[in-house]
């Protein structure tokens, strides 16, 4: 039997869990939780990009990320064998992911559209590039 003397006591079971998330913490890896979007199917983000061969010949890509021609990420330049860590970036599941290459003053690069259908990884690779976009 469990007596709650004014509330100072935690339960074993509360107080195991936040010795757990401070241990999982302290590693600096945080903890996954699923989370479902509107319509209850597991909502997706983009965490990554990699670029083995970017587009232009003189400077950086300049990357951005559109969903049904709506901007979703803004410009992020990459040049040839970058990795970067993306700031978690929601898409629905089925929804295509286009990536372009901006060009100013010229018009832009579309380097490929791919439907999204669960976490993975995306190749890009039209207009002679070639990224890799990671969705978890």
């Amino acid at each position: 039997m469990h007596i709650n003397s004014g509330g100072n006591e935690m339960s074993s079971v509360t107080r195991v869990l936040a010795v757990a998330a401070l241990a999982v913490s302290s590693m600096g890896v945080a903890p996954v939780l699923a989370q479902a979007s509107a319509d209850g199917t597991q909502a997706l983000k983009i965490t990554r990009i990699k670029c083995h061969q970017q587009e232009d010949n003189t400077g950086a890509d300049d990357i951005y990320l559109t969903v049904d021609g709506t901007v979703i990420m803004n410009s992020v330049q990459f040049t040839n064998g970058d990795d970067k860590d993306i700031a978690d970036i929601p898409i629905e599941p089925g929804k295509v992911l286009t990536v372009m290459e901006g060009d100013f003053p010229d018009d832009d690069d579309n380097l490929g559209a791919k439907r999204i259908n669960g976490a993975g990884t995306y190749e890009f690779t039209d207009d002679g590039a070639h990224y890799t976009v990671t969705v978890g």
